[in-house]
């Protein structure tokens, strides 16, 4: 999945959730706890583009994906090219090893962010569940 839609995805848990576990948080706080959770949501896709980036010295298929805009152009042709070269498999694991550290950072140095990034790292490890059957496979 595309950074942007873990974004709108995180965004759709945290606000309502937000506004249901604590009411009285003030509506900037709210979107705040959003942006934070989006943002941290989408960043954990990061470590496929590092991949990416590390292994298209060696793999050829790999090498048209090094742009970003290639990615989102050919998503179907990039999600086929990652799960034949392994890179899928290899950053379902690196998702799992961001999202732990990125908890027990928020817990450590900002407990106050703990929810809204517990959400976020919950939605985007729910929502690339496909991702992780095809891994799998």
């Amino acid at each position: 999945m595309l950074p942007h839609n873990h974004f709108l995805i995180a965004g759709a848990v945290i606000a309502p959730a937000a506004m249901a576990l604590s009411p009285e948080l003030p509506p900037r706080e709210i979107v705040e706890w959003t942006l934070i959770g989006g943002i941290l949501s989408a960043a954990i896709d990061l470590d496929v583009v590092a991949i990416i980036m590390l292994r298209s010295r060696k793999e050829q298929r790999l090498r048209q994906f090094r742009s970003l805009f290639a990615i989102y152009r050919h998503f179907g042709l990039f999600m086929d090219t990652i799960a034949e070269t392994g890179v899928l498999r290899t950053a379902m694991i690196t998702h799992i090893s961001l999202a732990v550290m990125l908890l027990l950072a928020c817990a450590l140095l900002s407990p106050h962010y703990l929810v809204p990034v517990a959400l976020a790292v919950l939605s985007h490890i729910a929502s690339d569940i496909p991702n992780v059957i095809r891994a799998m496979s």
